[in-house]
């Protein structure tokens, strides 16, 4: 049985988001994935495959749902599916704790559209190292916000149909 995924960032996630220096994502963390969000948003995959490391991990979301992703190889096929599925997501909150990230996003995507919700709203823990995108897991789905419960029913009768 296949877990829903989400068409996130990504949540990614995927995601997904990092300073142009070492220094600078180090000093603010959350501006690594306000800028991964940009650039998936923008299609720039190989923009946002730059802010993770060699052996970044993604861990549920998309194709990395069933077994997480490693590595920028593995990664790099799912920020592909996320940009050909139009995925956009909006950072709501995020709590910094040393390296550690913890974001709330919505996320606007085709799968979305699909579902006849406006956005579906998940979170995401994202750990920095050296500057860098080191592992992504989430989405954690908001589940008690009416549009993304409706997403989620949409998205298992969508799996139940296959």
């Amino acid at each position: 049985m296949h877990r829903p995924y989400g068409l996130a960032v990504g949540c990614a996630l995927l995601l997904l988001l990092a300073a142009t220096t070492g220094a600078r994502a180090q000093g603010a963390p959350q501006a690594l994935l306000l800028q991964q969000l940009a650039t998936i948003a923008r299609g720039d995959v190989a923009g946002a495959l730059a802010l993770y490391r060699e052996n970044a991990v993604v861990d549920g979301v998309g194709l990395c749902a069933v077994a997480p992703c490693v590595g920028k190889a593995a990664i790099q096929k799912e920020l592909e599916h996320q940009i050909a599925h139009h995925v956009h997501a909006t950072a709501l909150n995020s709590y910094v704790s040393g390296s550690v990230v913890t974001l709330r996003y919505a996320i606007h995507s085709d799968g979305t559209q699909h579902a006849g919700v406006d956005r579906s709203i998940g979170w995401a823990i994202v750990e920095i190292q050296e500057g860098k995108i080191a592992t992504v897991r989430g989405p954690l789905w908001e589940r008690t916000d009416a549009q993304t419960a409706q997403y989620l029913a949409w998205q298992q009768g969508q799996q139940a149909a296959r």
